[in-house]
């Protein structure tokens, strides 16, 4: 028996989302993959960025640099120095890198690079868990005094004895010495705030809250230690962070009564150096200055990586060096057609081209929806204007069209330049956009305007824009993207969605307000 038409269309979308349940249901059931493993991870990209004035004479600069461990990978390290060579030696727990050089110019420069993939730890102790009553020489080492951490002031076993954290089990006094030194108030310092003068002042930064805290863990007869590093987050700062570990049945357990992690460390936390030290020393009077630049980005998980071996596009994307970014471009773009056809076919909105709004929504995933929309209209609005102004050369279209591409760069930087100059972060990035697209929105606009008036154009800009924020919202959910980048075959769906929406007879929803008058009338 031969199938109607409408059989062969309700049989193709039947096969379709067969497969994709068929593939989905075997991943699962069969290889163990699971949406939690797909999740991405945030890789920080970070560079010590220093600077000085050698005066013609010998310069050193001493620092620390993180090293891979439970909570941190490090990877891709290179370093640009003016003339200076780079050592590095361990000293004890900490890397220590020291660049030195001899007839050093002014305006010098050193920027140390490198990757971090940080992962959050967090530590259970048992609530009865003793204080034990001895401890290796290695680690006795640290219930000893130091210059700021007065272990052994009369003010320290004071304060000990008023919030009793010298009694009870380890996880009660650890907790006792939290909570007293969370409620310092916190407050900026320059320079060092020892334990006594955090605890005398009842106010301190995070150096002078971490120093307290040790030096009350020593006087309870628990090992404690300094921890110096940063809080990794987009953008360019000078400031530093410290925290505390505790020794705590075999394991350093962290501890940042600053900003009030108990037990646990962040993936934002990334450790440079372990004990009281200052992260950079250098010779005098060189005008040293530094800051620290983070870029971040998302990458595959290393629990994906292990487990999704099926189809497996992450891998295939990580042995060619090519970004996350684009591959959830490449996957996520399907689903955006289907909103535009959505919007095109049932509802009736105007638009110019059919995948135009989701290819300026994936250009919109660096910018942010808001300022992505501001670039599409700054440089459709340039390169009308340019086209008005060009239309009494009666040019050819190719050259016309090249034109048109150069008043699109020229918009971007124009539009980058004064984004910069007014601190608009995201609004920089729109050079990324690309290029041929806007100008084919452009041009779309320009012919447009020119063949059925500015109410048309509008119309379709407008329409444009809408269901470019509509795909961005979309191509840009982590749910989705999760799904998608795991399970590449819930695009087969996308597909007989497609199919669905190609044999739509029915009313646009545009077209119930254009009849209204007509559907009102009862036969």
């Amino acid at each position: 028996m031969q199938l109607s038409h409408h059989g062969k269309v309700a049989l193709t979308i039947t096969a379709l989302v067969g497969v994709a349940l068929g593939l989905v249901s075997y991943k699962v059931s069969r290889l163990g993959y699971s949406l939690a493993d797909v999740l991405p991870a945030t890789q920080y990209e970070l560079t010590y960025a220093l600077s000085f004035d050698g005066h013609g004479g010998d310069v050193r600069v001493r620092s620390f640099l993180p090293t891979s461990g439970a909570h941190q990978t490090v990877s891709d390290e290179r370093d640009v120095s003016s003339g200076l060579h780079l050592a590095q030696a361990m000293e004890g727990a900490n890397r220590v890198a020291t660049w030195t050089g001899a007839e050093v110019r002014d305006g010098s420069e050193i920027r140390h690079t490198f990757k971090v993939l940080a992962r959050r730890v967090s530590y259970d102790i048992p609530p009865e868990l003793p204080v034990p009553e001895s401890y290796p020489p290695s680690v006795a080492a640290y219930l000893r005094p130091e210059k700021a951490i007065q272990v052994d002031a009369p003010e320290i076993g004071a304060t000990v004895e008023r919030i009793r954290s010298a009694e009870g089990p380890l996880l009660e006094r650890l907790r006792k010495i939290y909570d007293l030194t969370v409620a310092l108030t916190p407050r900026p310092f320059k320079g060092t705030t020892d334990a006594l003068t955090a605890l005398r002042l009842g106010e301190a930064s995070c150096n002078g809250k971490s120093r307290l805290f040790v030096a009350l863990a020593r006087a309870s007869g628990i090992p404690a230690r300094l921890v110096g590093g940063l809080i990794m987050q987009p953008g360019a700062k000078r400031t530093s962070h410290q925290w505390v570990e505790a020794w705590v049945a075999g394991h350093w357990v962290p501890f940042c009564p600053l900003n009030r992690h108990f037990a646990e460390l962040p993936e934002r936390y990334l450790v440079l150096y372990y004990g009281d030290e200052s992260l950079f020393t250098h010779t005098k009077d060189i005008n040293f200055d530094y800051r620290f630049e983070t870029r971040s980005a998302l990458v595959p998980s290393p629990r994906a990586k292990a487990s999704f071996t099926f189809v497996d596009v992450w891998g295939l994307f990580d042995r060619l060096n090519l970004p996350f970014s684009l591959l959830r471009t490449i996957l996520m773009l399907p689903v955006g057609a289907l909103v535009v056809v959505l919007f095109r076919n049932v509802v009736g909105m105007p638009t110019f081209g059919t995948f135009l709004p989701a290819l300026l929504a994936a250009a919109a995933g660096e910018t942010g929806a808001v300022f992505g929309v501001v670039a599409v209209v700054i440089t459709v609005a340039v390169v009308a204007a340019v086209r008005w102004g060009m239309q009494r050369l009666e040019l050819l279209h190719s050259p016309t069209l090249a034109i048109l591409l150069a008043a699109v760069v020229f918009s971007l930087l124009t539009t980058t330049l004064l984004a910069d100059r007014l601190g608009i972060a995201p609004l920089t990035r729109v050079t990324l956009f690309p290029i041929a697209v806007l100008a084919i929105c452009a041009e779309r606009f320009y012919l447009s305007l020119t063949e059925h008036g500015g109410r048309a154009a509008g119309k379709e800009l407008a329409g444009t824009l809408l269901v470019m924020l509509a795909c961005y919202i979309l191509m840009n959910s982590l749910a989705l993207q999760v799904l998608v980048i795991g399970f590449p075959e819930v695009l087969f769906l996308v597909v007989a969605a497609n199919v669905y929406l190609g044999r739509w007879v029915g009313m646009r929803l545009s077209e119930y307000r254009r009849f209204r008058g007509l559907l009102r009338v009862t036969p």
